[in-house]
């Protein structure tokens, strides 16, 4: 069945990982759905949470960020002559001396040659992937043009990459696991664990971005910025695929150690079962930036994602921060099934605003 009828259906608690479709209609909807027996908000109150590196914006997820922020005359007889010819040469070796010391000097402070800093976008569902098309460099997601280039003349390339839902873009009218839902195999980041995987870590390898923002589309909200990550599976006596549920997509539908890249797989087996990581994003600032706008509500989750394909992608985002240490800001937002792209994209836009001038470029090192 599709799950347009359930959309608005939001799951406090999951009995069971194997999920009816209806159930895991809501899921796709952008519900943050509940752990198996627990909800997902006992993660943040049992939880114990990793602290932020020094060099993010925030402490933990509940601290107020801060911003950081380098001639000689001849005298006509042969022996002055020679005199003067050995002094102005001797004059000229040294003036080449110093101008190479100098331009060896200039060019030590200009940084590596063809340093270029990365900004990645991540979407899933609409409205996200249509609010992040104008940064893909993709023709055929983006005929209008790519507008990263130093965007905002912030001194960082923006690229943004996301699913396409054939055939008209629409999953909530294809039922779970068909390719209308879980999105076309030519494109990047199916919400399919075994594809986010795969295409989240070929992409922040390729990119290396110095900020990453991953988003996704939620229930009943508005514009939801996660402060958490990871910390499911509190009841779970199983392993770490069975903290998640069953995206209902492929011969393998939960995020296992065989068919999940291995940096996917130390995320998830680490942090669980109460173990969470903290947005790296400047979430007090990115409230102050686009609450004023008068959209839409705003507000900082401090519960987390959830454990199904929003939850896995966000906890891939604050890990990659762990791991790359030229990595100075990363975290997940949540935005309303309901919200238009016009709002949504004004959104983002005031959000990256404000993520970029919390980090200068010239105050953060190369990857």
């Amino acid at each position: 069945m599709s799950y347009a009828s359930r959309l608005r259906y939001r799951s406090s608690t999951a009995a069971r990982l194997t999920l009816s479709r209806g159930s895991l209609a809501a899921l796709l909807a952008g519900c943050a759905p509940a752990d198996p027996a627990q909800s997902t908000g006992s993660t943040a109150a049992a939880s114990t949470t990793t602290e932020a590196s020094t060099g993010s914006p925030t402490g933990d997820a509940t601290t107020t960020p801060t911003t950081s922020e380098a001639s000689t005359q001849g005298s006509g007889d042969v022996t002055s002559a020679a005199s003067t010819s050995e002094a102005s040469t001797s004059a000229a070796s040294t003036s080449e001396a110093s101008t190479s010391e100098a331009s060896t000097s200039e060019s030590s402070t200009t940084g590596p040659v063809g340093c270029t800093k990365n900004v990645v976008l991540m979407g899933y569902w609409p409205p996200t992937n249509e609010m992040l098309r104008p940064w893909s460099t993709d023709p055929a997601q983006n005929p209008d043009g790519w507008i990263g280039a130093d965007w905002g003349g912030y001194g960082y390339d923006v690229h943004s990459f996301f699913p396409e839902f054939p055939p008209d873009g629409d999953p909530t009218n294809d039922d779970i696991g068909d390719p209308g839902a879980v999105g076309s195999p030519d494109f990047d980041l199916r919400v399919d664990y075994q594809a986010t995987s795969k295409d989240f870590w070929r992409l922040v390898d390729e990119y290396q971005p110095i900020i990453l923002v991953t988003t996704s589309r939620g229930g009943d909200i508005g514009w939801e910025i996660e402060a958490l990550e990871g910390g499911h599976g509190l009841d779970n006596p199983g392993g770490p695929a069975q903290d998640w549920l069953s995206d209902a997509h492929g011969a393998e539908q939960y995020p296992t150690k065989s068919t999940t890249e291995a940096r996917s797989w130390d995320a998830i087996s680490e942090y669980r079962q109460g173990n969470t990581l903290p947005s790296q994003l400047p979430l007090e600032v990115i409230a102050a930036a686009t609450e004023p706008l008068g959209i839409t509500s705003v507000v900082i989750d401090q519960q987390t994602s959830g454990n199904f394909l929003s939850g896995f992608l966000g906890l891939h985002g604050v890990y990659y921060n762990q791991i790359a240490p030229h990595n100075v800001a990363a975290g997940h937002i949540h935005v309303g099934y309901g919200l238009p792209v016009a709002d949504a994209s004004a959104l983002i836009e005031a959000t990256l605003h404000a993520v970029l001038q919390a980090h200068p470029a010239d105050s953060v090192d190369c990857p």
